[in-house]
């Protein structure tokens, strides 16, 4: 395979089970990281770390050389958090890398890592913005900049996060637009895999799509989960 993958967001959450199941899978992979130093620690001693910071553009050039695709998991963990954080973080820290990859030649895909409910109004979603300003209008902007950016990409919505381990629940993949609820939940391990797999399908460039737990435990293919999505409009 041997394909370079840059994972932004690797050093925490879904994106640290990202890098390591992409170093499992045979791909190179490179983290993105404010604290080199830190993420060292975190971080298998087989995924290149390069210092860098989505929120100031000079950083990232070096970051993507010899990149074949990104993924890009990060976010504000803070709670709460003001909107200037937010825009920073979740808006220009993505245009801000999509520009990067545009003037540093990656020809492979985008995948970003969202959330349900960046379409559908609930109670859940209207907390989540209180709590985190706007977060979710901020991550639609996002969407939208991937989408216009002339980039190959795919968009993950990941359901409300847990911690439980991977591989025990049903998965859905669908296109539904779910609301932000507690009955749309996946565990991080599961995302992780959804996502690394998404990246074997090249019918899923231009495509968006929602991942949560299903019914029961019994698991269809990813040929068969993949192959009910169509690309975007």
């Amino acid at each position: 395979m041997n394909e370079h993958v840059l994972v932004i967001g690797g050093t925490r959450g879904t994106g640290w089970r990202i890098a390591g199941l992409l170093l499992k899978q045979g791909y190179r992979v490179r983290a993105l990281a404010r604290d080199e130093g830190h993420a060292k620690t975190l971080l298998s001693s087989a995924i290149d770390v390069v210092g860098g910071d989505i929120t100031r553009p000079d950083t990232l050039p070096s970051a993507m050389r010899d990149i074949d695709h990104i993924v890009f998991t990060a976010g504000v963990t803070k709670r709460p958090a003001g909107e200037g954080l937010i825009i920073e973080t979740v808006f220009e820290g993505v245009k801000n890398t999509l520009a990067a990859a545009r003037e540093g030649g990656v020809e492979g895909r985008f995948l970003y890592m969202t959330a349900i409910g960046v379409t559908s109004r609930s109670p859940g979603a209207a907390l989540l913005n209180l709590v985190k300003r706007n977060t979710l209008h901020w991550r639609r902007r996002a969407e939208d900049a991937i989408r216009a950016s002339g980039l190959a990409y795919t968009i993950v919505r990941a359901g409300i996060l847990t911690n439980a381990p991977g591989g025990r629940r049903a998965i859905d993949v669908s296109q539904n637009d779910y609301p932000l609820a507690l009955k749309y939940r996946i565990g991080r391990a599961d995302v992780a895999e959804a996502i690394v797999m998404a990246l074997k399908y090249p019918n899923l460039r231009w495509t968006t799509f929602e991942v949560v737990w299903g019914r029961g435990v019994e698991r269809e293919s990813w040929d068969v989960l993949f192959g009910r999505l169509r690309p975007d409009d």
